[in-house]
């Protein structure tokens, strides 16, 4: 005979849908000469950034276990990154009663922090790709109503 005891402290899958808007980083190049009062020319480049600004979803699923993954705006991932599907680990993942807190592997040089508030159901992730703010929403995939 087996027994199951589900207490509080049993944690269930947890799955989010966010919607949001940000500033994603991207860099900018241009060329040009120059002229001097005695005649004199340069030709160069200059390099810089600039923030576009972009509205966009995020996905994140919580696994009982404390792994977790999520679906970045498209305009904060950098042509090299890795993920599978469109889905990136999240490291570090810190479930507590108020927020959650991780950190998600886009690639070796940029891992965007995140943070959820439990309480008001508010999400941000920041970079050095950029930043994302948006409200999260939790769903059921088994049971979620389909708009069509």
């Amino acid at each position: 005979m087996s027994l199951t005891v589900t207490t509080a402290a049993t944690a269930a899958p947890l799955h989010l849908v966010c919607i949001g808007n940000g500033s994603a980083n991207r860099i900018t190049s241009t060329y040009g000469s120059a002229w001097a009062s005695n005649g004199a020319s340069a030709w160069g480049q200059a390099i810089g950034t600039r923030d576009v600004p972009f509205d966009d979803q995020v996905n994140i699923d919580l696994a009982d276990d404390g792994t977790g993954r999520i679906r970045m705006p498209r305009a904060m991932l950098p042509p090299v990154r890795g993920g599978k599907d469109g889905w990136f680990e999240i490291k570090n993942v810190e479930k507590g009663e108020n927020e959650i807190t991780g950190t998600v592997q886009v690639n070796v040089f940029n891992s965007p922090k995140m943070r959820i508030d439990r309480i008001r159901g508010h999400i941000s992730l920041s970079g050095k790709a950029g930043d994302y703010a948006g409200i999260c929403q939790p769903y059921d995939p088994a049971t979620v109503q389909r708009a069509f």
